[in-house]
């Protein structure tokens, strides 16, 4: 008969979010255990405690080995913090393109917010969400998608960081491993942004800080 603690191992190396997450201390113990509670026991074959498959997973959490090629990261400032934001996204024609100019030169006029990703077949505009009418009337065109309560989380990157081989994938992971959905991202040559649902800025911040050893 297979013990609780054989299961758990089992469950955690076939499951490389659960390793990944572990492994960095990003995940609570008893919902880890709630959530495989029911593979423990198919494995087993007996009724098992959740208290049991948590102490099993403090215990394998205390062996595993550390993830290559996530090295600490130094930030060269603060992770900032932008609430209010809308994500607009349009087909990209030569009319939305024209339009572009237009409202470029209107929201820098303005001093507000504004990002443009071009894309083969889309563009997307996040504008703060005052300035989201004038988005619309200016561009014309009808959105395929637009997005309210955004929020971007715009995290500063190193020479350092940029060296370092799947940075962009340790800051998205923990978000993914929190359940936190991003809307967009957009960067530059050292800053990062996030985008996602204002909701989840709380939850996405502790997850991006537990990262930074």
């Amino acid at each position: 008969m297979r013990t609780v603690a054989d299961a758990v191992r089992d469950i955690v190396e076939n499951e490389s979010f659960l390793r990944t997450g572990l492994a960095q201390g990003l995940l609570n113990l008893t919902q880890v255990a709630r959530h495989i509670h029911p593979a423990v026991e198919a494995r087993t074959a007996k009724s098992v405690r959740t208290g049991a498959i948590a102490m099993a997973l403090s215990r394998l959490r205390a062996d595993l080995p550390p993830i290559d090629g996530h090295g600490e990261i130094h930030l060269a400032e603060r992770i900032t913090v932008q609430r209010g934001l809308a994500v607009v996204t349009f087909p990209n024609t030569a009319e939305v393109k024209f339009a572009l100019g237009r409202l470029d030169q209107l929201i820098r006029k303005q001093g507000r917010y504004l990002t443009l990703t071009e894309g083969i077949r889309e563009v997307t505009v996040i504008v703060d969400q005052a300035s989201l009418a004038a988005a619309n009337s200016t561009i014309g065109a009808k959105p395929s998608r637009v997005a309210r309560a955004i929020a971007s989380l715009s995290v500063s990157l190193t020479e350092q960081n940029l060296a370092t081989p799947g940075i962009l994938y340790r800051l998205l992971q923990p978000l993914s491993l929190q359940g936190v959905n991003v809307a967009e991202v957009a960067s530059t040559t050292r800053e990062f942004h996030i985008y996602l649902d204002e909701r989840d800025v709380i939850l996405a911040l502790e997850a991006l800080y537990a990262t930074f050893r």
